[in-house]
């Protein structure tokens, strides 16, 4: 029998309170993150030690999140499960949780896991990670600057890759961080060899590109302008004229054609002084098709020969030819349309697993570093249909085969709403209380108490729930 280390002294829902002696608690090398089991039934509760005081007896007053129960199987074997379903009662001992329980509680599972490092109260013993409630059910890492969430993220990748080397990932990296840890895995791409051509994007987006300058009501108007020109420059590479042409339809086009229906339009006016609002969407065409910045957008000699599927087909690694990961450098990308672009790699990806056969699609994970720069929590800031496009993805993608992954230091400023989306939240060290409270409306009631510790979480250290 184990040594019995005190009583229970309270019981409410997730949470337990128990009193242990000072000698007891330090012969037993426990800890703050340290599991311990109350017998009850006949199954072991265990739970985590997230707060421990010392009374003027000299007694400990513990505090512990109910994690789950150890039964035994039809088999006779220990297993664990998660929740609990006979609670203890005051007064029941407490006892440490010996290494056989951690090894029934932490084993590698039998369905596809990966490890991704080790116990904070057993370095000795791996932490796994089900690769499937992973992936399809989203994931997130959070932590403040200097935390370690880039490593980390390359950890579990490099493990997911290790694991299955025909996955299909895209990485949203705005620092231009993982291209040397993945190497020949990876496919790059920057701004000197990303071709994602302006017929690609979708009316909104072209207008958040295109659309720049005047008064609210200046813009609109050039809106209407560029929907029309829009309309016609996709029509006139269209055969089919019985077919309705949208503004969305995803039909190539020259930027060139863009120019020179605005050109017709505008030399119809009757007023020139109603010419502003096509001098300026002019204007700014032709700029940007000059900037080598935007030269991915705009290059009119590659625009017209490619398709939809050879341009999705290169962003999704098919076929994955031995490098299923794709870095998208987004660092070379100008600031003032990199929403857009995210918009656009989200929407693609996700547009390409709802018409795809889901028999013969493999999962697609986009990684999205930064995430709180594209679902913010404030609705005004940031551009509407880059928020609309991941929302989709976090709250639809598993239906279709696409996982989330959101990685933020400042979680505070992430959409609550996409974060709820999260199965499973990697809580790194948070400093912040703004951000420490809003990662805690993610976790699991047992869980709450250890909301304290993540201020004082080292390097590389996390809290997975």
């Amino acid at each position: 029998m184990d040594d019995i280390l005190g009583r229970v002294l309270a019981v409410s829902g997730s949470q337990m309170s128990a009193e242990v002696t000072a000698d007891r608690f330090a012969e037993a090398s426990i800890r703050i993150g340290s599991m311990i089991k109350v017998r009850s039934a006949d199954l072991d509760v265990v739970g985590a030690i997230s707060a421990a005081e010392l009374d003027s007896t000299a007694r400990i007053h513990l505090n512990v999140d109910l994690l789950g129960e150890i039964s035994p199987s039809e088999e006779g074997l220990a297993q664990f499960h998660r929740g609990v379903s006979c609670y203890p009662i005051p007064g029941s001992p407490v006892r440490a949780a010996t290494s056989a329980d951690l090894t029934t509680v932490y084993t590698r599972p039998a369905t596809s896991n990966v490890s991704v490092g080790s116990l904070y109260h057993d370095v000795g013993r791996p932490a796994f990670v089900l690769i499937d409630e992973l992936l399809a059910k989203n994931f997130a890492v959070l932590g403040a600057t200097g935390s370690g969430k880039s490593c980390a993220v390359t950890l579990m990748l490099s493990a997911v890759l290790a694991d299955h080397p025909n996955a299909h990932i895209i990485v949203l990296d705005p620092h231009n961080e993982y291209a040397n840890a993945f190497g020949e895995r990876a496919e790059l791409f920057n701004v000197d060899n990303l071709l994602l051509p302006l017929w690609l994007l979708d009316f909104e987006e072209a207008v958040g590109v295109l659309v720049r300058g005047g008064t609210v009501q200046d813009q609109e108007t050039q809106a209407i302008i560029l929907k029309d020109a829009i309309i016609r420059a996709r029509r006139r590479h269209w055969s089919d004229a019985t077919t309705s042409i949208t503004v969305d339809a995803p039909l190539p086009f020259a930027a060139a054609d863009l120019l020179r229906f605005i050109d017709e339009a505008m030399g119809k006016l009757d007023n020139p002084n109603t010419s502003a609002p096509y001098l300026r969407l002019r204007t700014r065409l032709e700029s940007l098709r000059t900037d080598r910045r935007y030269a991915f957008l705009f290059s009119d000699s590659v625009a017209i020969r490619d398709t939809l599927s050879r341009i999705v087909g290169r962003l999704l690694r098919i076929p994955v030819d031995g490098k299923p990961l794709t870095i998208i450098d987004l660092s070379g990308v100008p600031s003032e349309i990199t929403d857009v672009v995210v918009s656009l790699v989200c929407r693609l990806t996700f547009n390409f697993a709802l018409w795809s056969d889901r028999q013969r699609l493999p999962p697609i994970l986009l990684v999205c570093e930064e995430a709180h720069r594209y679902v913010p929590a404030s609705e005004p800031i940031g551009f509407g249909a880059t928020s609309r496009a991941i929302t989709r993805i976090a709250r639809e993608g598993r239906k279709y085969g696409v996982s989330l992954a959101l990685i933020s230091q400042t979680p505070s400023e992430l959409s609550g709403q996409v974060l709820s989306q999260c199965g499973t939240v990697f809580a790194m060290r948070l400093g912040h209380y703004l951000d420490q409270t809003l990662t805690s409306t993610a976790w699991p009631d047992a869980a709450r108490g250890m909301l304290e510790a993540l201020p004082t979480l080292r390097t590389q250290e996390a809290i997975a729930f």
